[in-house]
């Protein structure tokens, strides 16, 4: 019995040597939350991309300990191997992976001290249930109610619970009874390994901000390119529309009789020399006489 435990894991520790040397990504996620159906959903839908084995984190380091690639990485690596773990492997870097995964999180029921992962909204309408003592747990939560064609009825939208918060059992109870699940399940990357070891927040890139600023960063990069007249093929044209705006200012105010500024400079020139012949006719009244 001994003797099958230690090949099993052998094999487990081959198995893990072999996909740390085929892949040049490996992450360890938590198992957390996961059933079994959800680990084969992934598998099934990431086939291809991603190849996912559990094993114990002794394995997992007994298998880290066999390749020199991760000796000086070891250490670090294994502070993230606490608890129940799931290994992805992947050709696809750390981020791919993250919003891949992110992308792609399961609607699962809530259970008591869950954190809301996002707002959790109770909404208006039937609620199916007839009338009882659930009606208290309804009061407590604050979830306002009536009673109606013999069920009990929400009166509006509640938030009962903002991201981060611990939902407690009555309220996990409450969502349960009303088909609800507010808790998204999905790959909750601890660590990813790609060379160096990036931590699983490091991952957690706001796309829609990280689009804001790249377009920030661009308008100020056009906008300095204008400014000191540095011709790249983005600000070529606004320099070339400002210099000619400037040019034909010029042209106007030194009353330059050209093509573009004629229609500009003839009243000018007019205005002008109405103002010389008025000043003129005061100080050499005889010329005009």
């Amino acid at each position: 019995m001994m003797r099958a435990s230690l090949e099993k894991k052998k094999k487990i520790v081959d198995k893990l040597v072999s996909l740390f040397q085929k892949y040049p990504t490996f992450l360890i996620a938590d198992l957390y939350k996961l059933k079994a159906k959800h680990i084969q959903s992934i598998r099934k839908n990431y086939r291809g991309k991603i190849e996912i084995i559990v094993a114990k984190n002794t394995l997992v380091r007994k298998a880290l300990e066999r390749l020199p690639q991760f000796s000086k990485h070891i250490d670090e690596i294994s502070k993230y191997l606490k608890g129940q773990n799931l290994l992805i492997f992947s050709n696809l870097d750390p981020f791919s992976l993250f919003l891949m995964f992110e992308k792609n999180k399961i609607p699962s029921a809530a259970s008591p001290n869950d954190i809301a992962t996002d707002d959790i909204i109770v909404p208006a309408g039937n609620t199916g249930l007839q009338p009882g003592p659930i009606l208290s747990k309804f009061g407590a939560l604050k979830i306002p109610t009536k009673i109606q064609d013999g069920s009990i009825w929400i009166t509006k939208d509640v938030v009962v619970a903002k991201k981060g918060e611990v939902i407690s059992t009555d309220l996990a109870d409450i969502l349960n009874k009303l088909g609800l699940k507010p808790i998204m399940v999905g790959i909750k990357i601890k660590m990813a390994y790609d060379g160096d070891v990036i931590p699983g927040d490091v991952l957690a890139i706001d796309i829609e901000q990280y689009k804001k600023e790249i377009i920030t960063a661009v308008q100020y990069a056009i906008n300095l390119s204008v400014n000191v007249v540095f011709p790249v093929k983005e600000s070529l044209p606004i320099i070339l529309s400002k210099a000619y705006i400037n040019a034909k200012t010029i042209a106007t105010k030194i009353i330059a009789p050209i093509p573009e500024v004629i229609k500009e400079v003839l009243p000018l020139a007019v205005i002008q020399s109405k103002k010389l012949s008025d000043e003129l006719s005061k100080k050499h009244p005889e010329i005009f006489s």
